[in-house]
């Protein structure tokens, strides 16, 4: 689906999102990372606002102004007048956070603390560990066994 539809001065301009987006994330240096882009019209008949969120890491206030003016270079012939919001980037969750196994765990631990007790979850852990270990040791013991 096409955004825009324009007759400018070198031919006829149509503007998908993806296109947009790809666009947009070649003209920038390989360290800026565009967030979203989106085009709505202005309002004038020359030109359409172009959106554009940027990560504002490690850049000083005259970077930002060279690379909006770049960015504005390249998009005036066309018709389109780039409106940029630098934002910083939000912070996620942790990886580990963000793993089944973990909260798999998380939840197995809870239930035998409410069931066993704290003894049995100690002990529960004890002998999970113990195993788990000695698992990864005869593995290691046989990879040793079978380059030799």
């Amino acid at each position: 689906m096409y955004f825009l539809w324009r007759n400018t001065p070198y031919g006829i301009i149509r503007v998908s999102y993806s296109g947009l987006y790809d666009f947009a994330g070649s003209i920038l240096k390989p360290k800026l990372r565009l967030y979203s882009a989106t085009l709505s019209p202005s309002g004038k008949k020359e030109h359409a606002d172009l959106s554009l969120v940027f990560s504002e890491e490690d850049l000083t206030p005259e970077t930002k102004a060279k690379i909006e003016e770049h960015i504005a270079s390249v998009l005036k012939p066309m018709g389109i007048k780039a409106v940029i919001v630098w934002a910083s980037p939000e912070r996620g969750i942790m990886p580990v956070l963000q793993s089944p196994y973990t909260w798999a765990g998380i939840a197995s631990c809870t239930a035998v603390a409410i069931t066993a007790g704290l003894k049995g979850l100690f002990w529960s852990v004890f002998w999970g560990a113990s195993v788990w270990f000695m698992m990864r040791g005869l593995k290691f013991a046989a990879g040793k066994f079978r380059s030799a």
